[in-house]
């Protein structure tokens, strides 16, 4: 097995590798071309089980805080119910607010009464309500800030595309694109769409193909069950970050937790996503933490990231890697931090050497968390020549932080140039529908509002 086929493997599974050690694996990190800007990484706190539907302020700390084996999540997802109880989510916003973190809010359904079947269970929004939809979701986001929780960003629903039988509603691409144009301009924080069951881009892309939709919604999320990461080009070149928002396995070993890093790593490098966020941040049978507030191997995975990769760091080029790692690489020009995170989800070490471009340290600390070790530090690693190598144990995730001296100054928005031709359909005259090449006019409305979104912000709040 090629480390090519191996990388394409399905994400999330427990990946394992039946060749001899890699003893020679070479990447390269290049320092000075940048890729997207991360938002951050979180956990959810949705339909929690009966005597953990409250965090504790230890348990936070544990999943927010930035200290000794502490996770150093930054985002925070919360439900919007359809009954305005929000109670139990408001508590957890309060307490991850207060250690920094934002707040993404979703809906698993409008009010019932607003619905083409009169039920929070299948069904979808009636058009006659979209305008009772909005005030729906104001008066949640006005709640949330009048308590010390102010939302960040607010969904417009979970799963359009998916008929649960649990709290639901089912939504058109064409439904979003109307209610995008027409009535999100009038929600007061920044605007995510549309979180697809397996993030498909067809739910997504008429909206992103009208300007007058375009210009009400500031984030593209969705989520990875059934689904191989890939990219977006259509969404990256209309300036959207894009976030995965949920996915889960009901599966707490090291291998599993390990396959998350995977899958972290490859929304970060394919998928040029910007956020990623676990389902559950307690709860034995999928949670960071179990029940009882112990940390799980997959917490100590995703704080191989979070505590080191923060808001606001930019994501670096890796444009050679001959082997079987998932290897990542991010910077702040501004205070000289830079990390490298390797993730082996393979049954053997792998011995990898980095050749760093762009960037001058003389050492980096790594922090390892396999079958033995959770975050743990180790002896530092003396950079020579810009080159250094370590030994990436099996069935492990290793973070490189270090502060160095980067030889560019300004980190400058990654280009994305739009689809044309054979990409998602150019909207007809009546702003969406429509086929072939995207034509002038719209690549020159296209730019100015690039413009608008680089230099202002729609709503108090929304960034890039």
């Amino acid at each position: 097995m090629s480390p090519a086929i191996l990388r394409t493997l399905i994400v999330g599974a427990v990946l394992t590798w039946s060749g001899p050690a890699v003893q020679a694996a070479t990447c390269t990190v290049d320092a000075t071309t940048t890729r997207q800007k991360i938002d951050g990484f979180g956990a959810g706190v949705v339909f929690l089980n009966n005597g953990i539907e409250r965090l504790t302020d230890a348990q936070m700390d544990q999943l927010y805080g930035t200290t000794d084996r502490q996770a150093g999540l930054t985002l925070l997802r919360v439900r919007i119910a359809p009954d305005g109880d929000n109670a139990n989510n408001l508590l957890d916003a309060q307490k991850a607010h207060a250690r920094g973190a934002r707040i993404l809010a979703t809906p698993w359904t409008p009010p019932a009464a607003l619905k083409s079947n009169n039920s929070t269970i299948q069904g979808s929004l009636l058009a006659a309500h979209y305008g009772a939809y909005v005030t729906h979701l104001n008066n949640y986001a006005k709640f949330m800030a009048d308590n010390r929780a102010p939302v960040a960003v607010i969904s417009l629903q979970n799963e359009p595309d998916w008929a649960a039988d649990y709290e639901s509603c089912l939504w058109t691409a064409e439904q979003f694109r109307t209610f995008c144009r027409d009535f999100a301009g009038a929600i007061s924080v920044p605007v995510m769409m549309p979180e697809s069951l397996n993030f498909g881009q067809t739910l997504s892309d008429p909206t992103l193909n009208d300007l007058l939709a375009l210009a009400n919604i500031d984030y593209l999320g969705g989520h990875l069950y059934g689904a191989t990461v890939r990219d977006y080009p259509l969404a990256r070149s209309r300036g959207l970050p894009l976030w995965m928002t949920e996915y889960l396995i009901n599966d707490q070993t090291i291998g599993s937790a390990v396959g998350t890093g995977w899958q972290i790593s490859e929304c970060l490098a394919t998928g040029h996503m910007s956020a990623y966020l676990w389902w559950k941040c307690i709860g034995d049978a999928n949670g960071l933490l179990n029940a009882a507030g112990v940390p799980q191997p997959r917490s100590y995975v995703m704080a191989q990231f979070s505590r080191f990769v923060r808001p606001g760091d930019y994501r670096v080029d890796v444009p050679a890697n001959d082997g079987p790692l998932g290897i990542t690489a991010f910077k702040d020009a501004a205070s000289g931090r830079f990390a490298i995170v390797a993730v082996n989800p393979s049954a053997q070490p792998v011995t990898q050497t980095f050749n760093l471009q762009g960037v001058t340290l003389s050492s980096m600390t790594p922090y390892v968390t396999s079958a033995t070790q959770s975050l743990e530090s180790q002896t530092p690693v003396l950079i020579s020549n810009s080159t250094f190598t370590y030994v990436i144990p099996a069935t492990a995730v290793v973070t490189f932080p270090g502060t160095g001296t980067f030889s560019d100054t300004v980190t400058p928005p990654p280009v994305v140039t739009p689809p044309s031709g054979g990409g998602s359909p150019a909207p007809a005259p009546s702003g969406g529908g429509g086929g072939g090449a995207v034509g002038a006019p719209f690549l020159a409305a296209l730019g100015l509002l690039m413009a608008v979104r680089l230099f202002t912000r729609r709503r108090e709040g929304s960034a890039l």
